[in-house]
């Protein structure tokens, strides 16, 4: 039966050791609560860093430990001091948390640290395949673990494998920092799905697939040999229902408080009608933006002495990282901005921020948000930030304003809150003042909405989305798998040709016998691929097309001497049977070309390391070598002038890899293909190309041929083949 199996950092539960007695105890981990429930159910196993490094066990500790785990079908990964600090202080916190949040001057690309994280992201894959069955489903979480995928797909290519990502992904421009940045992006395509909160981190995501290793996407999906992944967003949740459950039960108790501060904090809000509360909930981290809110309200004060007294600023921050001399360097600096404005501003009766240094349990959480008026979630960058939804699922009153960074991932589905760029501290300022005079009508109004989509979008859809989107990539593989031209394959191809009597193959040029070149006219043939052909038209039985872009010209010159093969050019205008001339297969009109030439020029100019073809009867704008991200814009710029002057003149945009060519609309590979079939009767046919052009000639293929996608893009073909040399290695076997 299949299983699924949870790999992340650390796992749900830790050794906790207090008066000389041990136990295992659960924990907050980064990955959601609802992952428990999952976690719960009776087929589901946890992968994770186990125990705790600074507590040292006895042998009959060790084995109560180990029992309690097994009870738990938790797995714990024991890494060494060394392995932890390299790895995870290193490379996870200290190289790829501030890049990825945009910090590039405080990431460490430290090649040591590199080869710490490999080494723990192979011992996590030992780890899941000692226990993995091949119809398990594997969920992998977060930036700790991105070369686990790819390392898992190697071992176990059957495995179903998920990946989510809960920090933001970088655009390519920071991402292209990271020396082992090509690593990365394999080691998370070894996953059959990719998740990301945001539509933008999946943006960023494709955007580096296609820069460092080619790969366009289509409808977010990616075909990798012979599988499709898809790359997908699904912004967490929260668990909605216990946020309003617990608020109601803080209020039932009159305010009876959890944290302690009914003397203080407590006794200046609850009890004084006339003193709001802002609240600020973070870990210490220069990403979330605490010194610039914290100047903000500096700003606001100075701006606004009526509030003097009116207003108290709840500041807390989590400890974390403390090891890192950034997060010492950002602890001082709160500790010295909170004395500094109160010392500036407060006075006997009224203290303007009260800071705590502390964690919180998520009761004393709920207790905060129910009491403040306000919530301030500032991040500088954050991958999605759980507080602002929390916040607002515990204000069952639905009163209550969350001023709210746009600079994180819950800003995309909360634009109801007063959404600010937290660079910008005079607008934060003028968030708070727009905050304390909001109608309680318009508050009621913002949140009624915010909380209908949050209890709808909750946690427990976000897991279930991500294992039926999981479980829909596995079905698409299935059905839409375009099979690998392998050995054995070649073995049926070959027994087919053997005893066929009347054979037909059509050949693609560029891309399919031969290589592109940065210029397209030095791409001719070389003796091998000479070779090739004669030794496939020796056999009478046979008749060869070769089926090209390339114009009569080009083609004529190469091939001169190739009397018994058919040629057709510029995908359908010109054909040249055995023995023959070149001739059209029909009347063409090319007076358009005047009107579209000046236009493909216009972005030819524009996108440098781009150049115009001009064919016999077509126009062809290439832009193979220019920079990725550019040319895919000026095509959709360059279709979209066009869309409306090819209609007019009865013309047709033809896509191809890397390639626009504008022709006249009718004239395709597939309607050549067609007329050559209906000349003959063949019992063996196949079909080989590389190009967008070439699904013309495989969609004019009977169900009974062998057609061959040369590449793993999308196709109508039945197979595909890897590269030019196999093609050729292809051909040699079967005309051997």
């Amino acid at each position: 039966m299949s299983r699924l199996i949870i790999v992340s950092n650390k796992l749900p539960f830790e050794v906790v050791k207090e008066d000389g007695k041990v136990s295992v105890e659960q924990k907050s981990v980064r990955t959601p609560s609802k992952l428990n429930t999952y976690y719960k159910l009776n087929n589901c196993e946890w992968v994770g860093r186990g125990g705790n490094g600074q507590i040292e066990l006895l042998k009959n500790e060790k084995d109560y430990v180990k029992k309690r785990f097994k009870e738990e079908r938790c797995h714990p990964l024991e890494l060494t001091q060394e392995q932890i600090t390299m790895f995870n202080d290193g490379f996870c916190n200290g190289t790829i948390w501030p890049l990825f949040h945009y910090f590039t001057q405080h990431s460490e690309l430290n090649e040591e640290y590199w080869d710490h994280y490999v080494e723990v992201n192979k011992l996590f894959a030992d780890a899941v395949l000692k226990i993995a069955k091949d119809n398990d489903t594997i969920w992998v979480h977060d930036y700790h673990l991105m070369l686990l995928p790819q390392l898992l797909r190697e071992a176990r290519p059957q495995l179903t494998i998920g990946f989510f990502l809960h920090i933001p992904f970088p655009s390519y421009e920071i991402f292209r920092v990271l020396p082992w940045r090509r690593e990365i992006v394999e080691g998370m395509l070894g996953a059959d799905l990719v998740g990301f909160h945001t539509f933008d981190y999946e943006r960023h995501f494709m955007s580096s697939v296609r820069r460092l290793l080619g790969y366009d996407n289509i409808l977010n999906t990616v075909k990798l040999d012979e599988r499709v992944v898809k790359v997908d967003n699904f912004p967490l949740g929260i668990d909605y229902d216990y946020f309003q459950e617990q608020a109601n039960y803080f209020k039932s108790s009159k305010g009876e408080s959890l944290l302690g501060l009914t003397n203080s904090l407590a006794q200046n809000v609850l009890n004084d009608g006339d003193t709001m509360l802002m609240l600020s909930v973070d870990r210490l981290d220069y990403a979330k933006g605490i010194t610039q809110r914290l100047e903000a309200f500096d700003m606001f004060l100075a701006d606004n002495p009526e509030y003097h007294g009116k207003i108290c600023f709840g500041l807390y921050v989590m400890p974390s990282r403390e090891v890192l001399v950034e997060y010492q360097t950002q602890k001082r600096t709160v500790d010295e901005m909170v004395g500094r404005i109160n010392g500036q501003y407060g006075s006997v009766g009224w203290m303007p921020i009260w800071y705590f240094y502390r964690n919180l349990t998520k009761e004393e959480k709920v207790e905060l948000y129910t009491v403040s008026q306000i919530a301030l979630i500032t991040p500088l960058r954050d991958g999605m930030n759980l507080i602002a939804k929390e916040y607002i699922a515990s204000r069952t009153d639905k009163t209550g304003v969350l001023i709210l960074s746009e600079m994180t991932g819950a800003a995309k589905e909360m634009s109801e809150a007063i959404l600010v760029n937290p660079n910008n501290i005079a607008e934060v300022a003028q968030a708070m003042r727009q905050a304390l005079e909001m109608p309680v009508s318009e508050q009621r109004d913002r949140n009624k909405v915010l909380q209908k989509r949050l209890k709808v979008y909750n946690e427990e859809k976000w897991a279930t989305d991500i294992l039926d989107a999981l479980k829909g990539v596995k079905k698409l593989q299935e059905t839409n798998l375009t099979h690998k031209v392998s050995p054995k394959i070649i073995d049926r191809f070959k027994e087919n040709y053997d005893k066929s009597e009347s054979r037909i193959i059509f050949l693609d040029y560029d891309g399919t016998l031969t290589g592109f070149h940065k210029d397209p006219q030095k791409a001719f043939p070389n003796d091998e691929l000479y070779k090739i052909l004669e030794n496939l038209i020796a056999d009478k039985r046979n008749r060869l097309v070769v089926i090209s872009g390339r114009d009569k010209e080009t083609l004529g010159k190469w091939f001169s001497s190739y009397n018994t093969i058919t040629f057709v050019a510029e995908h359908g205008v010109w054909l040249k049977l055995p023995d023959g001339e070149w001739g059209m297969i029909e009347k063409i009109d090319k007076h358009w070309m005047e009107i579209i030439r000046p236009i493909i020029k216009f972005y030819a100019d524009r996108t440098p390391r781009s150049f115009l073809e001009e064919k016999n009867y077509s126009l062809v704008w290439h832009y193979r070598n220019a920079d990725p991200d550019l040319g895919i814009l000026r095509s959709w710029e360059l279709k979209d002038e066009l869309r409306d002057l090819v209609s007019n003149l009865n013309l047709e945009i033809m896509d191809g890899d890397k390639v626009i060519e504008i022709k006249n609309s009718g004239i395709n590979k597939g309607r050549a293909a067609a007329q050559q079939l209906a000349k003959g009767s063949f019992d063996f046919i196949m079909a080989i190309g590389d190009d967008w052009t070439d699904e013309y000639t495989f969609g004019a293929m009977p169900d009974n041929a062998f057609t061959i996608k040369v590449g793993t893009k999308s196709t109508k073909a039945k197979y595909y083949i890897d590269s030019v040399e196999s093609v050729r290695k292809l051909l040699v076997t079967l005309a051997t």
